[in-house]
């Protein structure tokens, strides 16, 4: 998809400006029950090269970061603008569930590429859920996410996940209409239409009943 989105032409803007590819990690307790979604992403080279500038990371060049330089860094990305929070989307047999505030975990470089992961709490879901679907998007599309990283589960087990690509075609027909009804002109960044949803990758685990 991030290959579409960087190629396939946007009328009146360029959109999206980041890649970033992403995985989750749903974590039971002892007694099955959800409690924490754990969430990775991985940003496109070029973005890395410029987060790498700009916090003064790997000044050597040797593809590796200090202790000193993850202490210093973790938690970067975490710092939320307005109306934007964290993008995760997460409903339990249909229900959306009330997701916490993140906290970092870890930092890495590969390969050229930033990789953080923060964990949020879940609260709500129902002891009995069979389902769950998980959606990661930026509302204005600034950022694109790809949902291709793992997926897992821990602590539980007969889960099975499922990644649901998104119909490019009517994406970009909403998005055409969008901007054909506040007539045509797009101005930078101020009102660009909201159509990150249509845009999104979602990824449905399926869970053997407990």
């Amino acid at each position: 998809m991030a290959a579409c989105l960087a190629t396939a032409p946007l009328p009146g803007a360029a959109h999206p400006h980041i890649f970033i590819d992403a995985g989750l990690d749903l974590i039971h307790d002892a007694e099955g029950l959800l409690i924490a979604v754990q969430v990775t992403w991985r940003y496109d080279e070029l973005y890395s090269l410029v987060l790498l500038q700009d916090y003064g990371l790997d000044p050597d060049f040797d593809g590796v970061l200090t202790e000193a330089e993850i202490a210093g860094t973790l938690g970067f990305d975490l710092n939320w603008a307005a109306g934007f929070e964290g993008g995760l989307v997460f409903s339990a047999n249909g229900v959306p569930l009330e997701i916490g505030a993140p906290v970092p975990v870890s930092l890495s470089l590969s390969d050229g590429q930033l990789q953080t992961t923060h964990r949020r709490p879940v609260r709500g879901a129902p002891t009995d859920a069979t389902e769950y679907e998980a959606a990661i998007y930026d509302p204005d599309f600034y950022i694109a996410f790809e949902m291709t990283l793992l997926m897992q589960v821990d602590g539980r087990d007969g889960c099975s996940s499922a990644l649901l690509r998104p119909d490019l075609d009517a994406a970009y027909a909403i998005l055409a209409a969008e901007i054909e009804e506040i007539g045509g002109a797009i101005s930078a960044e101020d009102n660009f239409p909201a159509i990150g949803a249509v845009f999104a990758d979602r990824v449905v685990f399926r869970c053997a009943a407990g």
